[in-house]
């Protein structure tokens, strides 16, 4: 499955990461990070300017034939619930 940039923002992590396999983090406004984890592949580099809904990665599928996406916002380092600050971002690229 593949894996799209929920908000828009830059890469400034991408890579495997202790435990989480490959970790993307992209960095948002007013200090804001999102986590996602759990991809076979990552289709972003540290620097890169991604818009929401820019595909960023594909999902890795686990041993029982189904992907799994980790999701975490972090707003100054500190995790947050991720439901409200997503709902927020309406805006998304088509293409």
């Amino acid at each position: 499955a593949q894996v799209i940039a929920p908000r828009g923002g830059e890469v400034v992590f991408a890579g495997p990461f202790q435990g989480f396999g490959n970790l993307l983090i992209i960095e948002h406004r007013a200090g804001f990070h999102i986590l996602l984890a759990g991809l076979a592949r990552i289709d972003a580099a540290v620097g890169d300017r991604v818009l929401a809904g820019e595909p960023v990665g594909i999902m890795e599928v686990q041993t029982d034939g189904k992907p799994s996406l980790y999701v975490e916002l972090r707003s100054r380092g500190d995790p947050i619930n991720p439901l409200p600050w997503l709902a927020a971002g309406r805006t998304r690229i088509k293409g």
